[in-house]
């Protein structure tokens, strides 16, 4: 049996025309991965999804401060990121069907590199249950007591200290 290579993912910055891609991208990984989370609560659900529309998509696009992110494979939006010019990781989801693909490895890659421009020294976010693992196999570290998210979820602080990268 042969394997077949997979698919190159590369990062850009997300744009006008990602807006629906991408908002199907956070409302499918929220409502299909994080289940452990929301526990299949529809006013869970309800209140994590609320903003993620088209419309606050446009919003955050537009918003001075916000580096926001597509990751893609074969021309196709499979994840999206985001980060804070203070270092705070807002998003990172990744589409159901291009999971443990290496997804949110190059967004997460791509954020912590532009954290490190901006002359930061550390990422910070609320991780998820879901996302916990995800996040600790990247060098996150609990960094805060958990604390309530949305409806019936809990998140838990973790950061991560850059290394600056030398040049050679």
């Amino acid at each position: 049996m042969v394997a077949m290579a997979m698919a190159k993912v590369t990062t850009r910055p997300a744009g006008d025309a990602d807006v629906d891609a991408a908002v199907e991208v956070l409302r499918r990984s929220i409502t299909e991965l994080c289940v452990a989370d929301h526990q299949n609560d529809p006013e869970t659900l309800a209140e994590w999804l609320a903003n993620k529309t088209p419309e606050q998509f446009r919003r955050w696009l537009a918003k001075p401060g916000l580096r926001t992110l597509v990751a893609e494979r074969e021309g196709r939006v499979c994840g999206v990121g985001m980060l804070s010019a203070d270092g705070v990781l807002h998003l990172c989801y990744v589409h159901p069907d291009h999971l443990r693909r290496g997804v949110g490895r190059a967004l997460l890659v791509a954020l912590e590199n532009h954290a490190r421009g901006l002359g930061l020294e550390r990422v910070t976010l609320d991780a998820t249950t879901t996302a916990v693992k995800f996040y600790e196999a990247f060098n996150y570290r609990c960094a805060g007591a958990s604390k309530r998210g949305f409806g019936v979820t809990a998140c838990r602080a973790y950061a991560k200290a850059l290394e600056r990268r030398h040049r050679r």
